[in-house]
């Protein structure tokens, strides 16, 4: 890890970003360190069925994708 930046292990460049939202598997507010591409994965955003946003990320500090429902995000 290099200032706002991380650097995986191909190489590449990813921006990091910060998504904060209620998770209901915790029960509470809580912020994630995520960024948009890791491998072959991509991030997504869509509205759910109640018109919520959704967005869809790679969540770097456990290694494995999360979706944030009615989030706020922000550069890292």
């Amino acid at each position: 890890m290099y200032g706002r930046i991380a650097i995986t292990y191909t190489g590449e460049i990813m921006s990091e970003k910060y998504f904060t939202w209620k998770m209901k598997s915790r029960g509470k507010v809580d912020t994630v360190k995520g960024v948009d591409e890791h491998g072959d994965f991509k991030s997504r955003q869509w509205e759910d069925k109640q018109g919520n946003p959704c967005y869809n990320f790679w969540d770097i500090e456990a290694d494995h994708p999360r979706t944030a429902v009615n989030y706020s995000v922000r550069k890292a």
